[in-house]
């Protein structure tokens, strides 16, 4: 979906705000955040002002720092996403990673419904949880 500029610019505020709450809620200071993702304290105040987006490794680094709950997470990366028009970058990462998603994703033509949304979901997580058993199980091997 294309957002107009005026769109943009209330997701970069909203997107923004909650960084800002999130890293207040953790008790860690502009200048700290700054310091732990290796960018000015001016270009954070920047994003937390809703003055610029985060690039996909700046964000990833604010996610890999502040550490958001589920729920949290989730808020940001829709912003992130109707920012920047792309999914959030660990899920591009992941797309890439597993190339043969792709012609998967392609056959399917139509919105997903929730249902459809949810076994998606269900299936994923139980692949996930496969790969962290095989991963356990190969490293006490």
């Amino acid at each position: 979906m294309v957002r107009s500029d005026e769109e943009k610019i209330k997701l970069k505020s909203e997107l923004g705000m909650l960084i800002k709450t999130i890293r207040s809620n953790r008790r860690m200071s502009q200048r700290g955040l700054a310091r732990e993702i290796d960018i000015p304290n001016s270009n954070l105040k920047y994003i937390e002002d809703g003055v610029n987006a985060p690039s996909p490794d700046i964000y990833t680094k604010i996610i890999r720092v502040l550490k958001p709950n589920k729920e949290e997470i989730n808020i940001m990366d829709s912003f992130y996403s109707a920012i920047r028009g792309t999914p959030p970058p660990d899920i591009c990462d992941f797309l890439i990673d597993n190339e043969g998603v792709f012609g998967a994703i392609r056959k399917n033509k139509y919105k997903l419904t929730e249902s459809q949304i949810n076994k998606l979901s269900c299936l994923l997580e139980e692949i996930a949880l496969e790969n962290r058993n095989y991963m356990e199980d190969k490293n006490n091997g």
